[in-house]
């Protein structure tokens, strides 16, 4: 009766149906331990606070239209957004046609510019200036002059 299937497939279906056994056990008396192992953490009904509409009304009520506006700015260092901005500026430039007319380079600069409205009163204003005429002129000899970027930002 038992001669039909060998040592190796008796062991290998009881080790199977072992695993399956205690796999099952493990699942069903030691979930939330498993699943923690894995990140899964357990919240618990009790622990969860939902809040009513009066105490949510109450908490809307100390806030303003003024706590969502931009808050004015601070003396904060605005190096890396230059950098962001000369860095697209010269980006742009390089990658432009060969025979790009002046107003389209100059808009096209401007629109730039409008990504970077923080800058527009910014100390450095005059050195942006200069580098832009400067990659400018140096891509496209003569086509900018100085007031030409005096525009920028309006």
């Amino acid at each position: 009766m038992l001669s039909s299937i060998t040592w190796g497939q008796y062991l290998s279906s009881i080790a199977l149906l072992l695993l399956f056994y205690y796999g099952f056990v493990a699942f069903r008396y030691f979930k939330w331990e498993i699943l923690g192992v894995i990140g899964i953490k357990k919240i618990d009904g009790s622990s969860v606070a939902i809040p009513s509409m009066a105490e949510f009304k109450s908490s809307m009520e100390g806030e303003s239209h003024e706590s969502y506006l931009p808050k004015p700015a601070t003396d904060i260092d605005i190096s890396p957004l230059v950098q962001s901005f000369t860095d697209e500026i010269t980006a742009y430039i390089r990658e432009a046609e060969r025979n790009i007319s002046k107003d389209e380079l100059l808009y096209s600069i401007k629109l730039v510019a409008m990504k970077y409205p923080a800058l527009k009163n910014a100390d450095c204003n005059d050195e942006m200036r200069q580098f832009i005429i400067w990659e400018a002129n140096n891509k496209y000899p003569n086509i900018m002059q100085s007031n030409d970027a005096l525009h920028l930002w309006q």
